[in-house]
């Protein structure tokens, strides 16, 4: 397999479980914002 099956693999992927997708993305999201804001109230 070379990078643009990968590729390809991956983005098929993505497409195929759209729910999965959006709440992974959704939980990394929430967990940056968090150790932003807690960051944020540290050095306040």
């Amino acid at each position: 397999m070379n990078l643009d099956e990968g590729l390809r693999l991956a983005w098929q992927t993505v497409i195929a479980n759209k729910l999965r997708t959006f709440l992974t993305t959704l939980g990394i999201v929430i967990g940056v914002m968090s150790v932003i804001g807690m960051m944020s109230i540290i050095n306040a």
